[in-house]
């Protein structure tokens, strides 16, 4: 049982950070521009393929590069591809609400499809960080990638801390999110913050599909499972607020953990959908809900 109870600790703890980074991306770029991108898994599935493809001389025969090469170059790579999106795409539309949720999921959809063809449905498994650390004290485990994963999610919530607090480029980001016709005023280029939000949102969602792929696999149906704990986790810790994504992260993968532990995993994602209903039935407005004005 205690060793139970220690593993529960310990991989809730360690999931949970890369919970936070897949959601405070997706709470980013609603909280600056009012969109809801549920195109927000599909980076992440693109950050698993792009890693995948850089490191396994099976996929590009033409390039293998080292682990510690391929991870920076997949945060780029995954960041551009999330800033042309919206520079090609979102930002012609972005105004009609329902439009802009229509081409997020069809460029999700057409992304799966695009996987498909390219690397076919098996799964294909890597390795970021190989090995096994033995906590004898606790009676339990840790993968190393697990450990590298709370390690670098932390390192990057750290650094965006850095930047939306202490630098110019960053602060435009918040004041956009707090008033967009108040940072206008003050001189602030609306569309460049937004275009820098999409394009940070895209970094932190390549480092996640990167670790969630190590962990699991790297499939075409990937997606699907961190599109949902985004939007749930966003919703919990209050829209738009990176202070609360990171809270109800921790709160929801402690939960599925914990439940996946005692009660067996086909009830792990049962959880969170309970806390989700029970938070927006005492907090309607989440946990650091914050009232965003987008005119």
């Amino acid at each position: 049982m205690l060793g139970d109870i220690a593993s529960v600790i310990v991989d809730g703890a360690l999931i949970s950070a890369v919970y936070a980074l897949i959601a405070i991306g997706f709470t980013m770029v609603f909280g600056v521009g009012g969109v809801l991108n549920l195109a927000h898994g599909a980076l992440i599935m693109a950050g698993a393929y792009t890693y995948l493809s850089l490191v396994s001389d099976s996929i590009l025969a033409s390039v293998t590069l080292h682990p510690i090469v391929a991870f920076p170059l997949t945060i780029v790579v995954v960041g551009l591809i999330s800033y042309g999106l919206y520079v090609v795409l979102v930002r012609t539309i972005e105004e009609n609400v329902v439009i802009t949720f229509l081409a997020t999921i069809v460029v999700a959809i057409a992304f799966t499809e695009l996987v498909t063809l390219v690397f076919h449905a098996q799964p294909y498994q890597y390795s970021v960080v190989p090995g096994v650390l033995q906590v004898q004290a606790l009676g339990t485990r840790i993968l190393y990638v697990e450990l590298a994963a709370f390690v670098v999610s932390w390192v990057a919530m750290g650094l965006l801390w850095y930047y939306v607090t202490k630098t110019d480029s960053g602060r435009s980001i918040r004041a956009t999110s707090m008033s967009e016709r108040g940072a206008m005023l003050t001189g602030v280029d609306v569309s460049g913050v937004r275009a820098r939000t999409w394009l940070v949102a895209g970094g932190l969602a390549g480092i996640a599909g990167v670790f969630l792929g190590g962990i699991g696999a790297a499939e075409p149906t990937m997606w699907l499972e961190p599109l949902a704990l985004a939007f749930i986790i966003v919703v919990v810790g209050g829209i738009g607020s990176i202070k609360g994504s990171v809270a109800a992260a921790y709160i929801v993968g402690y939960l599925q953990t914990a439940t996946g532990q005692f009660l067996g995993q086909s009830v792990r994602g049962i959880m969170s959908l309970v806390v989700l209903v029970v938070v927006l039935l005492v907090l309607p407005q989440g946990l650091y809900g914050t009232e965003f004005v987008h005119e």
